[in-house]
C-alpha cells in the first residue's frame, strides 16, 4: 500500500490520510479516509474504531489532498471518508 497513506503536521495535530478497504471488506469497497489527531497512533485507533482494519503502522508519505486536510481540521478526532477517486464531499465515517 506504499504511497497510499500519508501524514502531515498542521496546527499541532497530525492529519492522517489513507486509502483503505472499508468495514464491509468487499473487494471493491475502497475509501479515502482522513482524520486529525494528536499522533499517528491515535489516528490509527480512530480509524480502527470505524471498522478500517489494515491501517499502516506508519505513514509512508506526506502528500495529502488539500480538501482532505481541510475536512479533517473542521472537526479533529472525527474520521472523514469518501469513496476512492470519487468526486463527492468528505463525510463523517459511520460508527
Amino acid at each position: 500500500m506504499g504511497g497510499m497513506d500519508a501524514r502531515a503536521r498542521v496546527a499541532g495535530l497530525v492529519v492522517a490520510y489513507a486509502v483503505l478497504v472499508d468495514a464491509t471488506n468487499a473487494c471493491d469497497a475502497v475509501d479515502e479516509v482522513v482524520v486529525a489527531a494528536d499522533s499517528w497512533v491515535s489516528a490509527k485507533e480512530l480509524l480502527r474504531a470505524r471498522g478500517y482494519r489494515k491501517v499502516p503502522k506508519r505513514a509512508m508519505g506526506n502528500r495529502i489532498p488539500q480538501e482532505a486536510v481541510a475536512a479533517a481540521l473542521t472537526d479533529p478526532g472525527t474520521v472523514f471518508r469518501k469513496r476512492f477517486m470519487a468526486d463527492t464531499p468528505w463525510t463523517p465515517a459511520a460508527k
